[in-house]
């Protein structure tokens, strides 16, 4: 009975150790994916000066539209882009959380 018992748990701990082993490599290929895309979005956004008009106090910026739309169509553009970076780098955190956790496991 005790025999039993301690292969069970020798297939049981195997199986687990798989689990923890898949969890992990999902988690950095997960990692990974959300590091080339928080590059990504990081280079399509717009800095917030433009290169030397920022010392000279001058505004190169050509008004593209007066309409409401056209004078916002830009900053939605950046919000949404700010929004994807930060729900990115929070997945990032999270999954490096966990991973650190799972490295503790036995």
């Amino acid at each position: 009975m005790l025999k039993n018992i301690l292969l069970f748990a020798e297939a049981a701990s195997g199986t687990v150790a798989n689990l923890v082993f898949g969890i992990r490599l999902a988690l950095i290929a997960l990692v990974l994916i959300c590091t080339v895309f928080c590059i990504v979005v990081v280079l399509k956004q717009s800095g917030n000066t433009d290169e030397v008009s920022a010392i000279t106090g001058s505004s190169s910026k050509q008004d593209e539209s007066e309409t409401y739309y056209g004078k916002n169509a830009g900053s939605r553009k950046e919000a949404r882009l700010k929004l994807w970076t930060y729900i990115a780098l929070g997945v990032i955190a999270v999954s490096c959380i966990v991973l650190i956790c799972l490295q503790l496991l036995p």
